[in-house]
């Protein structure tokens, strides 16, 4: 999550998005609406130092809507995850400039997969993932360079997820970490995972990252584990 509007190529590049479709904007001083769309294709599927895709390629793309001064909302769609298939995510929120280079963003993010089926108690079938089961609310601060942001799942409160980065022109590093509930971990990471994500963004359309797990639950070898994705999209006004 960034708090000035950025387009799928560096978005996914940085992890933060996928499962996590934020793409923000700042606070303009009239009214002045506009609608983007965003294609691009990466080589895995990239989210939060964890490769979704088991390998797989991902195509992506967005549709945005911004009010232009500060309300946002938007529609991000992928090819799926290995797991729960095909997906796409709603989300809308608020941004601002605080200052010349302090901004805040904060939102809400609906995670659905229409693929995936849900699960009772007794182990049943129930029904397929919809509207409100799998979502966030999410809040970002950025200055001078550097920027936090902190996701909650406000569904069912057991997962949280803080990513702190920095970036200098076509550089960025990110360190984000998986927080789940000691009482009832979720992740095949255990109940805590941290990655180190480096970016280079090498024009608007094509942007590469590394992204390595430095501390988990899991033995050494699955922290050694260092993921390469490459990033080509395109962004349109409409």
């Amino acid at each position: 999550m960034k708090t000035t509007r950025t387009r799928l190529a560096s978005t996914l590049a940085a992890g933060l998005i996928g499962s996590a479709a934020l793409m923000t904007t700042s606070t303009a001083l009239a009214f002045d609406p506009s609608v983007d769309a965003s294609l691009g294709i990466s080589s895995m599927y990239l989210w939060r130092g964890t490769d979704l895709g088991d390998g797989d390629a991902q195509v992506a793309g967005s549709l945005d809507f911004d009010s232009g001064v500060g309300a946002y909302a938007g529609v991000w769609t992928s090819s799926g995850d290995s797991g729960a298939g095909q997906e796409y995510d709603l989300y809308a929120g608020y941004a601002t400039d605080i200052t010349e280079d302090v901004s805040v963003d904060a939102g809400v993010i609906n995670y659905i997969y229409p693929d995936q089926s849900k699960v009772d108690d007794d182990g049943n079938y129930v029904s397929q993932t919809g509207f409100g089961d799998f979502s966030e609310a999410y809040l970002g601060i950025s200055a001078y360079g550097f920027g936090v942001d902190y996701y909650n799942d406000i569904t069912s409160a057991d997962y949280q997820y803080v990513n702190a980065s920095y970036g200098y022109g076509p550089f960025g590093i990110a360190v984000g970490r998986h927080i789940f509930d000691d009482e009832n971990p979720s992740s095949a990471y255990g109940e805590d995972m941290t990655h180190l994500d480096l970016s280079f963004q090498f024009n608007d359309e094509l942007s590469f990252t590394t992204s390595t797990m430095v501390d988990s639950d899991t033995d050494d070898a699955a922290r050694q584990t260092t993921f390469i994705q490459v990033t080509y999209a395109k962004s349109f006004s409409l």
